[in-house]
């Protein structure tokens, strides 16, 4: 029963069509607001004050931290539709987190008057604030597991298992992994150095499990990925 609770769960977390419906919700509700901030590719976001959320309308922006050596981790990658420092505007305090541009990317910047605004007309935006924190969390659940439980292969396998449940392609199919990531980003997702990833990574091929057709990962064997992570999936 725990097992069949745990992969339910884990399908949810990362299901396309929840994320799907969860950005049209901001993009209907906050797209008008705020103020368009135009972010050029590798440009930082650090914002001064929790007074803020933010809503990437197009592009991507990672939300990482570094260390103090300058060591960087990377929590969320963040896609149009969806929003990002809904913790420090509920919390009503700055993290130590920022946001970095994948790409050239527009941003609205809507301020704490204009979403109290928001939510007293649209009281059901609060729910859709709520979601996106709970999914939020329950990533962060994953990867702590994923570190805890695993070995450098199931790290890996366990990355990009989590990827393949975010496409939106029928299951039965090839998979097409669309979000385009380096063996350095990857590495830093999982807690893992570039060169270990890149020889994983060809252990992967070189059984099938995967292939890379230019930038993009395909993923052939599925079960094969679930058998080497040692979280229940």
């Amino acid at each position: 029963l725990l097992r069949k609770v745990l992969l339910i769960m884990y399908k949810d977390i990362f299901d396309h069509k929840s994320q799907k419906e969860l950005d049209n919700c901001f993009l209907e509700a906050l797209s008008d607001c705020g103020m368009t901030c135009e972010i050029k590719k590798g440009e930082i976001i650090n914002p001064d004050s929790s007074n803020y959320i933010f809503l990437v309308l197009e592009g991507e922006v990672n939300q990482l931290m570094y260390s103090k050596d300058g060591n960087e981790i990377i929590f969320f990658r963040i896609t149009k539709g969806s929003i990002f420092g809904e913790e420090d505007f509920f919390d009503e305090k700055r993290t130590s987190v920022i946001y970095k541009a994948l790409q050239n990317s527009t941003i609205k910047m809507i301020s704490k008057n204009e979403i109290d605004i928001i939510f007293e007309s649209n009281p059901k935006l609060y729910r859709c604030f709520l979601q996106s924190m709970v999914i939020k969390n329950r990533m962060i659940m994953m990867e702590i597991s994923n570190y805890k439980f695993n070995d450098s292969e199931g790290k890996l396998a366990d990355f990009l298992i989590r990827l393949y449940y975010t496409e939106d392609i029928n299951m039965d199919m090839k998979k097409h992994i669309s979000i385009v990531l380096t063996h350095e980003e990857i590495a830093n997702r999982i807690g893992l150095n570039r060169a270990t990833v890149t020889k994983i990574m060809n252990k992967f091929k070189e059984k099938a499990y995967i292939t890379i057709s230019g930038k993009e990962i395909i993923i052939n064997d599925i079960d094969a990925l679930k058998s080497l992570t040692n979280i229940p999936i």
